[in-house]
């Protein structure tokens, strides 16, 4: 495991780490607090979706502690992978980044595999916490997201940008459109575009 340090615009001053389990804590912490202050209508992922088997997914308000002691527990074994942004003490980001088979679900991502096998390392969620959006912390968590795939001897860090986004009445007008990260944050970094669907891409860069 290895944390970084990375300095932000606006003077910020980010530590990113590896989720483990001595970080469950503050993992939890970050969801039930600060990270969905402005949508609570998604505050009960506890982005566990990409790892719960299975075609259903209760997105519902009641199901929230269901996702969370799945998710912390899949956090203490060990089993859960991804990067954690500290500023000032206190967990302000979350990227959701791993080898690409150690997701238990790709969803429809799945569908756009061509080889299952191939070394990918998949970068599927970013969530930063309102007041520290903007401040390139998701830059942040992007290069040690890439970082970390290097590590672990993955050849290709792939990320899935919404590029068509639907727009839900009960959606704020970004979270659709940004939680899989910007598309232009990744061209930025050097990804390139892949393939281009109907509603989002696939970007790649070659580590």
């Amino acid at each position: 495991m290895q944390d970084h340090e990375w300095f932000v615009s606006h003077a910020v001053k980010v530590e990113v780490r590896e989720l483990s389990p001595e970080l469950l804590d503050d993992y939890l912490r970050f969801f039930d607090k600060d990270a969905f202050t402005d949508f609570p209508e998604w505050s009960g992922c506890y982005c566990g979706f990409y790892d719960t088997p299975g075609d259903n997914w209760d997105s519902t308000a009641k199901a929230g502690p269901a996702h969370r002691e799945a998710r912390a527990e899949r956090i203490r074994s060990g089993r859960a992978h991804g990067l954690l942004a500290i500023a000032g003490g206190r967990v302000v980001g979350w990227c959701n980044a791993q080898s690409r088979s150690n997701f238990l679900n790709m969803r429809r991502y799945a569908t756009v595999v061509d080889d299952p096998s191939e070394p990918v390392g998949s970068i599927i969620c970013f969530l930063v916490a309102p007041g520290h959006r903007g401040k390139g912390v998701g830059t942040a968590l992007l290069n040690a997201a890439c970082d970390k795939f290097r590590r672990d001897k993955l050849h290709v860090a792939e990320g899935y940008p919404t590029t068509n986004p639907v727009k839900r009445a009960w959606e704020t007008p970004w979270a659709e459109e940004n939680y899989k990260g910007p598309l232009s944050m990744y061209l930025k970094a050097s990804f390139k575009i892949h393939r281009q669907l109907e509603r989002f891409a696939i970007v790649r860069k070659q580590l």
